[in-house]
């Protein structure tokens, strides 16, 4: 990875962050809407149950006092209720699943969230921490910087001075002249 990727690798991430955070919003309204289908198609069956159960009682007690037709009038709410029941009862097994899934996907996003924060954080850091090396290495290259130029100017001035001792040595600084006089 180069240095100039970190950036845009943080800003992938972000960006996938902002969808994934959409798309959670969305499936925590859907999971929401399936609850409350879930219980009022549960609340229906418990209804209808019952009412099948108080049917039947019905029933029992129109034959226990010898009335057939009461009992068969009983009998055939109950049978109403009973497929009523089955209906919402299979309504009630597709919902309970829908909503399973819709729950599964939840804690899914939940954890690719968690996970693409993770990796966020340590991107962050570790540029952070290439942002804290390169600051470090140009603070430590100045100083070698200005070694090295300190050196250069050092070396500079021997040479000027070996320059200069050579003209004086070259010149009659001592008053004669280098042919012998």
């Amino acid at each position: 990875m180069a240095l100039f990727d970190k950036r845009s690798e943080e800003d992938q991430i972000k960006m996938q962050l902002a969808e994934l955070a959409v798309k959670l919003s969305d499936v925590r309204k859907q999971v929401g809407e399936l609850n409350e289908e879930y219980e009022r198609v549960g609340e229906r069956c418990i209804d209808l149950r019952a009412q099948s159960e108080e049917y039947e009682e019905y029933a029992k007690k129109a034959l226990a006092a010898g009335n057939q037709a009461d009992a068969r009038v009983f009998l055939g709410e109950k049978h109403k209720c009973d497929e009523k029941l089955a209906k919402y009862t299979e309504q009630f097994t597709s919902v309970a699943a829908t909503r399973s899934s819709a729950m599964e996907l939840h804690d899914k996003m939940v954890r690719e969230i968690n996970e693409a924060k993770t990796r966020l954080a340590v991107l962050e850091a570790r540029s952070a921490a290439a942002d804290a090396s390169i600051h470090m290495s140009k603070t430590v290259g100045s100083s070698s910087f200005e070694q090295k130029l300190s050196g250069l100017e050092a070396e500079a001035e021997a040479k000027e001075a070996m320059a200069d001792a050579r003209r004086y040595a070259e010149d009659d600084i001592w008053g004669g002249n280098n042919n012998g006089v």
